[in-house]
């Protein structure tokens, strides 16, 4: 969805993600609500493993929370949501609404000892995806981020295409394998994040095991319900739980919309390997910085700081 209008219009990935909850996370929920969910205590306190939770700073909330009062506690990168690939190769100003918005919101967030990572691409672009990473634009797509990635000072790359992938699943590949190699030429010796937005409706799991190996994160966007099914499937691909981002949504009408499906989330993660957490996004917060669903994420986050 494009960002203009109503910011509560303006969530984008409205995809109903398959699958029915699996009877150990309901029973996990059960028990959050019998015990109360704010004495929850995450097991990252006990095994002193260190989890991402990776949120979407999108630039149309830019103007009422702005870099230097965004609550940096709950996360530990920060994708800056986000620019447009173009159809021949370039990066659009997008979502960002300005690319004045960067310089800030990459200083703040390496002031508060975070990753913060460009994002390029959302909901509605995948059409401008095909054109720009084709072979006769590739080359100079990649070329295009890494350039805005060196010049703002980024720490990595999220690519959020959503439509179109298997019909041009090879130079989806392409992009993101060369993507890949185009970073680490780039930045020798500097640890830069790369990942890929995914879901099951758009990116079968078959497809997403091509470009695991080249990513550091399979960013799962299972907003729209307990994302057990969407683990099984990318899992039996080949991916490791490891790689796996599981995905909460906060926007109104989104599945996340309780502190206990929160918390039971974080408790999925911890208990079956994954990664962390992707979670869209700030803004649906209410009230912002003391919504009781941050607390199982600054839980599940405590020793990482």
């Amino acid at each position: 969805m494009h960002a203009t209008g109503d910011p509560q219009l303006l969530a984008k990935r409205r995809k109903l993600a398959p699958g029915r909850r699996a009877c150990a996370l309901a029973a996990a929920i059960a028990l959050l609500f019998a015990g109360g969910c704010s004495s929850t205590q995450s097991n990252s306190a006990q095994t002193g493993r260190k989890y991402v939770s990776f949120t979407s700073y999108p630039g149309w909330i830019q103007a009422s929370i702005p870099p230097g009062k965004f609550d940096y506690t709950p996360w530990t990168i920060i994708s800056d949501f986000g620019l447009w690939p173009t159809t021949t190769g370039g990066v659009g100003v997008g979502d960002m609404g300005s690319l004045s918005k960067i310089p800030p919101a990459v200083a703040a967030a390496h002031k508060a000892g975070r990753t913060i990572v460009m994002a390029v691409g959302e909901e509605g672009q995948g059409p401008d995806f095909a054109a720009g990473a084709s072979p006769r634009y590739r080359s100079k797509l990649i070329a295009s981020i890494v350039s805005y990635v060196s010049k703002y000072d980024f720490d990595g790359v999220d690519i959020d295409w959503e439509e179109d992938v298997p019909q041009n699943q090879e130079d989806y590949i392409a992009l993101i394998r060369g993507l890949h190699s185009a970073l680490g030429a780039a930045f020798p010796g500097r640890q830069m994040y790369l990942s890929a937005d995914v879901n099951v409706g758009q990116i079968p799991p078959r497809i997403a095991a091509q470009v695991s190996p080249y990513v550091d994160s399979i960013n799962m966007e299972t907003f729209h319900d307990d994302g057990v099914s969407s683990v099984a499937a990318y899992t039996r691909a080949g991916i490791p739980a490891s790689k796996l981002l599981l995905g909460v949504g906060v926007t109104s009408g989104y599945y996340d919309s309780t502190e206990a499906r929160v918390a039971a989330k974080v408790k999925y993660v911890e208990d079956h390997g994954l990664k962390g957490i992707l979670f869209w996004q700030p803004g649906a917060l209410r009230p912002y910085r003391t919504d009781p669903r941050l607390t199982p994420l600054r839980q599940m986050v405590g020793l990482n700081r």
